[in-house]
């Protein structure tokens, strides 16, 4: 039975998208901007925010600790950490929740194709996206 604002045909269309990403005929992409924000349903605000005051508190316990010097090299490595590393495993946990949270249901499926943060391709047509109606 289809809920309110879902059609059947949107159903059925959903279950062939589905299937065409399990049998790996399309990709699905996620515009990371979009949906790594507040308004998003797969932000963790957890995860962009804690890394910046552990890395900050380290550098000020090297800084009590040791000396001026050892705690500016510990936050220019705190900076580098972050930019590097910390970054890119926020991207990839946000676009790992993104692509759980669309193929898990359709309700899911509209609220991020609604938020412009997904975009679709066929495997062998890689440069062509069609990509959602509030994305880029």
């Amino acid at each position: 039975m289809a809920t309110k604002g879902e059609k059947c045909c949107d159903r059925a269309l959903y279950g062939r998208l589905i299937e065409s990403y399990q049998a790996d005929r399309i990709s699905i992409f996620i515009d990371f901007d979009r949906l790594n924000a507040p308004k998003s349903p797969v932000f963790s605000p957890c995860e962009n925010v804690a890394p910046l005051p552990i890395i900050l508190l380290l550098a000020t316990g090297a800084m009590v600790l040791l000396d001026l010097l050892l705690s500016t090299l510990a936050i220019a490595l705190g900076v580098l950490v972050y930019l590097f590393s910390v970054c890119s495993w926020i991207s990839q946990r946000a676009y790992r929740r993104a692509i759980y949270a669309a193929t898990d249901n359709l309700h899911n499926w509209n609220v991020l194709w609604k938020l412009g943060g997904l975009a679709l391709t066929l495997n062998y047509m890689p440069k062509t996206r069609y990509v959602s109606p509030g994305g880029d």
